[in-house]
């Protein structure tokens, strides 16, 4: 067996026996190509009880004449817990320098020694941890000039607009051990400029460089050791500040809002997530943001997603946007920030979002579907998908289940998403584009009206409108099923049944439809014949806009069609996924508890690796504390702390800034315009849509966010006013095909106003009013 390898050249099993600080260091020289010194790595299985294996020391000794004596070397600790996310062990192992190669073995035994002082032994214990056993580097040793500390972020504040170290002349380890006072300095961390003591400067924009390859392609804050000899910046270790941690993955705790600086919000996301997500929800959605190149796109605080304002405007600015710009283009999609809110930017990675974006377009694994095919497969996609679900069911193995994943299921998966992406093309840019335009020339009011009325019915709408079909004959329940049966409020939950999964459920919606007395199709048609007399004014108006309006709404109705009817094959592969994980659950004998998994692990579980179960207690036990808490705000600026914002009495559900103290939310409730009209009425507050039986009809609906799930409720109410929301969002596409004003993205509704207020809401200039 070998013990000891080159850090350029580790296999990949023996990886996780070289611990933290070896596996940092093999990555930065071999896949960064930073300037690293050269060295070794001895694995963890080469020691016993506190010695070297006698071949393992056998292997040592034959080292040491290849290496070079005009040089000596640092001899350090490469545990297997350390330098990790939970916790860094910084100064805790021995760390031998300047060691001459006769001096090599015995350094190595006091290192290993070290791991059993009190002191090791103490952080170990502190941090929950377990001896897992150590590894030791041997690296060349550069005699520094200066040695430093760099942190990507402010380890305090999370901040990452700057980069923060300082340095000693000398070695590290006084630095370090605290033995001399230290030179402090910043750089700026997306566009290079120093501020410190003018002795450094040369060296500054090399290590600012570096350091900044490291924090993009790690995807997290940073904690760098660094050093300068003859002229020349090294990289010495790299670790995750573990005072940023995002996430605990063997309890799932998680608060993306710890990891850095930065500006949340749940508009539109908040719509497709209602409740906290389960652990293997969210893994799927990491995947999602490191396909799209996008880290933390889909952010997560305790159980609540979040969407990134901060990356998408980085990215942005990456592309030389200027800030301003970029958050204009996404206001549509993100939604108001509070006047006066500066948007965090933080460096971002464009060659890997562009190397990322590739792979998605053109993948490696290129799909065999010619475009017609793909084209054809996106109109099939859901009585494909009905087949696989079929297959799955029929599985009887773990084996058999996971050759399925591989032979049949993910290249299914990897042709519906492809064949997606060849329908879009360009589809969804008049979403963004279209009602600007209109609103430059014929004012907001004439854009909103054009805009309500021209996209006809879309998917979100046909739980609704196809109940009235179902009644009168036109479309039988089995067909209905067909169609609707997989749209639901928690659609986007892996966890959560699909109503298909109860056949029996049309005949409840036919009751309660048949009560209500409603004709929907007539309200829809109504909203189309305002449609239509906007339409003939503006074209009165603008004679010679005539086409150029034509083109652009169809432009619009065909990218809001083509958005929703993509967004409903979306939950279709989320169903088919779905199964798939019951049937590993089935098999498996954990049930619905294989949801408390990340979907990697149920394929390693699948395989007979089944390590991550014996952590489903602890993440079941804070899934079921994350239902406890009520929905945070919908805007979020720096940390946020849930425990603290609950327990607060003046606490704001619209906006928290970290560095600002607690005020109480605005008085007035004002959003989007979201769909026009006026109408006064009294208020019905719904925390969730396990309440939505308490709305009464002619209720004025107030709520945090809606989703396909409440569009069953919309007939009954006389208007919509949500906390989260946007022109593009649920509520106010809904509720302009059918009529009903709604005014969205208010922040504050739920808070300002209570069951029973009578108010004038005014979806065409986005107020609410209490009369």
């Amino acid at each position: 067996m070998k013990y000891i390898f080159g850090l350029k050249d580790i296999p990949e099993d023996k990886l996780p026996l070289t611990g933290g600080k070896a596996r940092s260091l093999a990555y930065m020289l071999s896949d960064l190509k930073l300037n690293v010194p050269e060295g070794y790595v001895i694995t963890s299985e080469a020691f016993v009880d506190g010695k070297l294996k006698e071949d393992a020391d056998r292997e040592l000794h034959e080292l040491l004449p290849a290496l070079n004596t005009e040089y000596t070397y640092a001899v350090r600790s490469s545990a297997i817990n350390e330098d990790g996310e939970n916790a860094s062990f910084a100064g805790q192992y021995e760390t031998i320098t300047d060691v001459k190669v006769d001096d090599i073995p015995s350094a190595v035994e006091e290192v290993i020694s070290s791991k059993d002082v009190q002191r090791v032994k103490g952080y170990t214990e502190s941090f929950g941890e377990e001896d897992k056993g150590i590894a030791v580097v041997i690296q060349r040793f550069v005699r520094p000039t200066f040695a430093g500390v760099l942190f990507t972020s402010d380890p305090l504040t999370g901040r990452d607009d700057k980069m923060v170290g300082n340095y000693v002349k000398g070695e590290g380890e006084k630095l370090v051990s605290g033995a001399e006072n230290a030179e402090v300095f910043s750089m700026d961390s997306v566009k290079y400029r120093y501020e410190g003591n003018a002795e450094f400067r040369k060296f500054a924009k090399s290590l600012w460089s570096s350091c900044r390859k490291i924090r993009l392609s790690y995807g997290m804050p940073m904690d760098i050791e660094w050093a300068v000899s003859e002229g020349k910046v090294y990289i010495l270790q790299a670790r995750p500040i573990t005072t940023l941690r995002r996430i605990d993955s063997s309890t799932y705790r998680v608060n993306g809002s710890m990891s850095g600086y930065k500006l949340l919000t749940r508009t539109n996301v908040g719509e497709i997530f209602m409740k906290p997500v389960s652990p293997m929800t969210f893994s799927v959605l990491e995947k999602i943001n490191d396909v799209l190149g996008l880290p933390d796109w889909l952010d997560n605080i305790y159980g609540q997603p979040y969407m990134n304002i901060s990356v998408m405007c980085s990215a942005f600015v990456a592309f030389g946007r200027t800030e301003e710009k970029a958050y204009e283009s996404l206001k549509d999609l993100v939604g108001n920030v509070p006047e006066g809110t500066r948007i965090p930017i933080s460096p971002f990675d464009k060659k890997t979002f562009l190397r990322k974006v590739k792979t998605l377009v053109f993948p490696k694994e290129k799909s065999k579907l010619t475009k017609k095919q793909k084209l054809q497969m996106v109109e099939d996609l859901a009585d494909i998908s009905r087949g696989l679900i079929e297959e799955i069911k029929l599985i009887g193995s773990s084996s058999d289940l996971y050759s399925y994943w591989n032979n049949k299921l993910q290249p299914y998966l990897n042709d519906g998403l492809s064949s997606i992406m060849a329908a879009s093309g360009t589809a969804m840019v008049p979403l963004f584009m279209t009602r600007g335009k209109i609103t430059k020339i014929a004012g907001e009011e004439m854009s909103n009206r054009l805009c309500g009325g021209c996209v006809g019915i879309l998917d979100s709408m046909k739980p609704l409108l196809l109940i009235e079909d179902v009644i009168d004959g036109t479309l039988s329940e089995e067909e209905y099923i067909r169609i609707c049966g997989h749209r639901s409020a928690d659609e986007m939950e892996l966890m959560a049944p699909r109503p298909y999964e109860d056949p029996t459920f049309p005949k409840n919606l036919i009751e309660e439809h048949r009560k209500s007395g409603i004709n929907l199709h007539e309200m829809q048609e109504n909203e189309h014949r305002k449609f239509k007399e906007a339409l003939a004014e503006f074209k009165e108006k603008y004679p010679s806009k005539s086409k150029w309006i034509d083109k652009q709404l169809k432009g619009f109705a065909h990218a809001n069609d083509f958005r929703e009817e993509i967004r409903s094959k979306g939950v279709v592969i989320f169903s088919v996924f779905r199964e798939y994980i019951r049937k590993a659950g089935e098999l498996s004998g954990l049930g619905d508890d294989i949801f408390y998994l990340s979907y990697l692990e149920m394929f390693d579980l699948l395989q007979g690796k089944g390590e991550a179960v014996a952590g489903i207690p602890a993440r079941k036990a804070t899934y079921a504390e994350y239902l406890k808490y009520p929905s945070f705000p919908n805007v979020i600026l720096g940390r946020f702390d849930p425990e603290k914002w609950t327990e607060d009495t003046n606490r704001r559900s619209d906006f928290y800034c970290e560095d600002t103290k607690t005020s109480s939310a605005a008085s007035d409730v004002k959003g989007f315009p979201g769909a026009a009209g006026q109408v006064t009425g009294t208020v019905r507050v719904i925390a969730s849509i396990d309440e939505i039986d308490q709305v009464q009809q002619g209720d004025i609906l107030v709520t945090t966010a809606t989703n396909i799930g409440w569009t069953l409720v919309f007939p009954k109410v006389a208007a919509v006013v949500t906390d989260i929301g946007a022109p593009l969002s649920h509520a106010a596409i809904v509720a302009r095909e059918f009529g009903i004003p709604a005014v969205v993205g208010c922040g504050n509704a739920t808070t300002v106003l209570r069951t029973g207020d009578v108010v004038t809401v005014d979806g065409s200039s986005g107020t609410v009013t209490k009369v």
